[in-house]
């Protein structure tokens, strides 16, 4: 898991690093979509283009490392379930879900 892999991961290592697991979420949804003056992305409100992961936050023993190599130990991380785009399941991580199409998506 070096030091940019994916988003889960580096979300991962802002809970390590002490944020609120809110913060975490704000950060990486309607911050950046504010800052890039983008506000009908990261959140999931109506006329809001709603691509949706729900994540589920693992219990563990887990090592974290930054670019340098520098490991940071942590009692917990992200992982991405599901993922939906468009009204399609797009990633399914265990399989958990049938085919799902939702009413007026493509």
């Amino acid at each position: 898991n070096a030091a940019m892999k994916d988003l889960v991961t580096t979300m991962s290592k802002f809970l390590a690093m002490g944020m609120d697991l809110q913060s975490v979420i704000k950060a990486t949804t309607s911050e950046p979509a504010r800052v890039i003056k983008r506000e009908e992305l990261g959140n999931l409100s109506v006329g809001s283009d709603a691509d949706i992961a729900i994540l589920n936050l693992r219990k563990g023993k887990f090592g974290l490392f930054d670019y340098t190599g520098h490991k940071l130990e942590s009692d917990q991380k992200i992982e991405c379930e599901m993922t939906i785009r468009w009204g399609r399941i797009v990633y399914d991580l265990n399989g958990i879900a049938n085919p799902l199409v939702l009413a007026g998506r493509r």
